[in-house]
């Protein structure tokens, strides 16, 4: 063999290891990206997971009251209508019995006070928030 068949084996050998090096290091890193990418992934999910569940049942329970909230709501809103036909009712009954010379006390208060925000009111004073679920 001359030198110039063992120089193309030789350039031949050199060149295939090369190429087969940097074609492995290519693969070996995309390899390395994508398991990093499917570490970081699978510890988001680990970490979010029970966080995942509590809000599922925190929007179950907020729901249910919701419900309860729009319920009372409506209760509040019959009583107070029903306390204000009975209001006009006690004044009426009282200018009458006033006018026949029946002398008759001043009418208690139809709801007990009680606090909102803070501040002291009356059951027929007291103005319902709105209870819309698009809040």
């Amino acid at each position: 063999m001359d030198s110039a068949t063992w120089a193309g084996i030789v350039v031949a050998v050199l060149g295939s290891g090369l190429l087969t090096t940097v074609v492995g290091n290519i693969w070996n890193r995309k390899r390395a990206a994508a398991e990093t990418t499917a570490v970081l992934n699978k510890a988001a999910l680990d970490l979010f997971a029970p966080y995942q569940q509590e809000v599922k049942e925190l929007r179950g329970e907020m729901k249910v009251l919701r419900q309860q909230n729009g319920v009372m709501a409506r209760q509040v809103r019959e009583f107070q209508a029903a306390q204000a036909i009975h209001q006009a009712w006690d004044v009426a009954v009282q200018a009458a019995l006033m006018t026949h010379g029946v002398e008759v006390p001043p009418m208690p208060p139809l709801a007990p006070e009680f606090h909102v925000r803070g501040e002291r009111t009356r059951a027929e004073d007291y103005d319902l928030p709105d209870t819309r679920e698009d809040q």
